[in-house]
């Protein structure tokens, strides 16, 4: 997008005379000027801050909950392979019998 914006920014450029092409280059300074004033803005509000913090928060709370998830399910799997061991042991000396 930011390229897009620069290609036309240098057609209309090339395009114009002498004083609407200063013209031009002073509005496009002062549209980049104005964009990284806001920018600063939006990176300094509290409220923005403050939900990049939230996000944060429940990002690692969720890696957290995922981890105990997976623990619990290593266990579970563990059980449920020793049990299937132990069941085809007892069949396969059912089998011997």
């Amino acid at each position: 997008m930011r390229v897009l914006a620069v290609a036309l920014a240098c057609l209309a450029i090339t395009a114009c005379s002498k004083s609407t092409t200063a013209d031009l280059s002073h509005d496009v300074k002062d549209a980049g000027h104005d964009l990284k004033a806001e920018a600063i803005k939006i990176k300094n509000d509290p409220d923005i801050r403050k939900a990049g913090a939230d996000a944060k928060k429940v990002g690692h709370d969720l890696a957290v909950s995922v981890k105990q998830d997976a623990a619990v399910a290593k266990v579970d799997a563990d059980k449920a392979g020793d049990k299937a061991k132990h069941t085809a042991n007892d069949v396969k000396n059912d089998v011997k019998d």
